[in-house]
């Protein structure tokens, strides 16, 4: 095993047979994914997976057709859309890019004026938000949970609780302590990796009156978080399921 920065490397020489990309943003993940897979290599996860989960559209795609339980969500490409999908949802709504992490560019739309001026203030700031996910908000007890799946297995949870935001990301100061892992947020944990096709994920889970819901899979997860709250070695789980998938 070593460790290779891919800021040092001119690809596709220097890579290895077997990458763990750890990496952050799409634009270095999924050239990097498909340079391993391309020289007869893996890529953990897959450059499939990871494209699917770096689009939260494709991802709530992929995860209703599996039967995962995830907040009703519309793909919209201009406000009129957008206004009628909220309609049809309910304010309050989410509004968020399809693609992103840690809370940044997501936004809760409560009335129709809200909505669009979101979206012109995100145009005028993001070019890439020309396209745009609306969603169902759900209601939720000041937290989510964030599960860590490795090969077909919960292996750890947490919650993430609020501070002052009512993103719960801890990357926003949200508050990490250890959540029980019961047999449905299991289930529906595992389910929703297996429905991208991610070898190790990190799921983002809600609780709402209707149970469990899915908000989003990671396929390049931070655990640090999570390690430290439960003093579960997920590093460990992660390279034992990395050595096996070599062997194969």
């Amino acid at each position: 095993m070593r460790l290779v920065n891919a800021e040092d490397l001119a690809a596709p020489d220097g890579l290895g047979r077997v990458g763990l990309i750890r990496v952050a943003g799409r634009s270095k993940v999924l050239p990097l994914a498909h340079t391993y897979e391309a020289l007869g290599g893996i890529s953990i996860n897959s450059a499939h997976s990871l494209y699917i989960s770096h689009d939260k559209y494709l991802t709530y795609l992929a995860l209703r057709r599996a039967g995962v339980p995830t907040p009703k969500t519309a793909l919209a490409f201009g406000l009129e859309p957008a206004l009628k999908a909220a309609e049809g949802l309910g304010y309050p709504v989410i509004v968020k890019p399809t693609d992103g992490s840690w809370g940044r560019l997501v936004n809760l739309a409560k009335s129709p004026e809200d909505l669009a001026a979101i979206v012109a203030h995100k145009r005028h700031l993001e070019p890439s938000m020309q396209e745009f996910l609306v969603q169902e908000y759900v209601e939720k007890p000041g937290r989510d949970i964030r599960v860590t799946v490795v090969a077909g297995r919960a292996v750890a949870a947490i919650y993430r609780i609020a501070s002052t935001d009512w993103r719960t990301n801890t990357a926003r100061g949200g508050k990490a302590e250890p959540a029980p892992i019961d047999p449905e947020l299991e289930e529906i944990s595992v389910k929703a990796a297996e429905a991208i096709g991610v070898l190790y994920a990190g799921i983002d889970v809600v609780e709402s009156k209707e149970g469990y819901k899915v908000l989003e899979v990671n396929g390049v997860p931070e655990f640090k978080n999570v390690q430290r709250a439960t003093g579960v070695d997920v590093a460990g789980a992660i390279a034992d399921a990395v050595i096996e998938a070599a062997k194969r």
